[in-house]
């Protein structure tokens, strides 16, 4: 199955108007994450519009050849303090170096990243595919951007705690009852992330 990606910011530089981006984001359905429907369907314009993320909608095509949207993903900027209670071995299992990288280190965040569950969307992709699309993304952001780490939040439940391990994410702490969890962005980069 092919996919293509439209990012809200082009989609406003092309002239696509407020009521219609936020007409087709209020299609979009997440009934087993309450937060992530909310953010998409009332913040995402708004976070987009300012620069505090940039969100993508993912679409592919049905068989009559409409455009289905299937998921989407949003990335921002964050950072993660770091402590002097991690040895050199967690370093270099998280950060993927022992360099001295500083106590506040700024990461590209995965902010939020779902399927579509309207009108059974969710069945036109998988989460890892849904994974390798914002991975590719994480990519091109680093061409111009570059940050040593890449991180998301999430709640502390066990299939998403499953679904970031086994692409190599390691949970780094626990912080306002969300987990955080990280990864060397150069391990995206070079294409060296594999699925358990």
């Amino acid at each position: 199955m092919k996919y293509f990606t439209v990012s809200l910011y082009n989609m406003r530089k092309f002239g696509v108007g407020k009521e219609e981006i936020k007409s087709i984001l209020s299609d979009f359905s997440c009934p087993l994450n309450g937060d992530v429907e909310e953010f998409i369907r009332c913040k995402a314009y708004d976070f987009d519009r300012v620069g505090l993320a940039r969100t993508n909608l993912i679409y592919t095509f049905s068989e009559d050849d409409k455009p289905i949207l299937v998921a989407f993903f949003t990335i921002g900027l964050s950072h993660v303090v770091i402590g002097d209670e991690l040895s050199k071995n967690d370093k270099k299992r998280i950060f993927g170096t022992t360099y001295p990288i500083g106590g506040t280190l700024k990461t590209l965040l995965i902010g939020q990243l779902s399927k579509n569950y309207k009108n059974g969307n969710n069945r036109y992709i998988t989460g890892d595919v849904l994974m390798k699309i914002v991975f590719e993304r994480i990519r091109k952001i680093h061409q111009i951007m570059p940050s040593v780490v890449t991180h998301i939040d999430c709640k502390d439940v066990f299939p998403l705690r499953n679904y970031y391990e086994k692409f190599g994410f390691h949970m780094f702490k626990k912080s306002d009852n969300q987990l955080v969890y990280l990864m060397s962005t150069n391990r995206i980069v070079e294409n060296t992330v594999s699925i358990r």
